[in-house]
């Protein structure tokens, strides 16, 4: 993995820098009024391919994104060398605006304050994904990039959860700590929350209420387990 990679919290995640950082700040002193305008139109047709994409336009087409933005086909071409580059700059600025969703929780909270926290910035976040899923399918299938960013995310949604959820996960064997980790992932992973929104048919509290069931079932039963085996030594 190039260089270009930085690590998120945990040396097992690495999102791509231009992922996690936003546009290169412009300095009027330092900037010529070119570069200014031409940050300025990609981030307009990234703008409009997003905007196109959460209006249910899976694949939207190069010539509907360019009137969207205000731009010629050909400027599109002109910023991005092709429509896989310009959907990873999409795909980066959706993932900036979701990592400004994640905010910090409190190790010393209660089990069931931490819990309330990270179901309530999950929810947010995968409530802000969903219109994007069907796009990302189409897109991963052919573009390694754009799998190994939705790779890196399901990564730090893993991680976010085993932070939040240390104290009770320590208490676990290491076989019984790791599956448990993986049951709460795949519990509160974004499709498992579009398959309760759209295929069920479910508000997002409800939602959000069988997510946190799933939660507490999987960590519950795993707790008590090990409770079990270790009275039984």
């Amino acid at each position: 993995m190039s260089s270009n990679f930085w690590m998120v919290e945990d040396p097992s995640i690495r999102l791509d820098r231009s992922v996690l950082v936003d546009p290169k700040p412009v300095h009027a002193t330092k900037v010529d009024g070119r570069t200014l305008r031409s940050e300025r139109t990609r981030e307009r047709i990234v703008g409009a391919a997003l905007d196109l994409i959460r209006e249910g336009e899976a694949q939207p087409r190069t010539a509907v994104i360019a009137d969207r933005a205000g731009v010629s086909v050909r400027s599109i071409f002109q910023h991005f060398a092709d429509t896989e580059a310009l959907f990873i700059a999409v795909a980066d600025r959706v993932v900036r605006d979701v990592l400004k969703l994640a905010r910090a929780i409190p190790e010393s909270a209660s089990l069931d304050d931490r819990v309330a926290a990270l179901l309530e910035q999950r929810a947010e976040i995968c409530e802000t994904l969903m219109p994007l899923l069907r796009s990302a399918a189409i897109h991963q299938s052919s573009s390694t990039s754009l799998a190994e960013r939705a790779r890196a995310g399901r990564m730090y949604a893993r991680f976010r959860s085993e932070q939040v959820l240390r104290p009770e996960l320590d208490r676990l064997p290491p076989a019984v700590r790791q599956e448990t980790l993986d049951a709460i992932t795949a519990a509160m992973d974004w499709e498992t929350w579009a398959n309760l929104r759209l295929q069920y048919g479910l508000e997002p509290r409800a939602a959000a209420s069988v997510m946190r069931r799933m939660l507490v079932s999987i960590l519950g039963h795993a707790l008590a387990e090990a409770g079990t085996a270790r009275a039984a030594e």
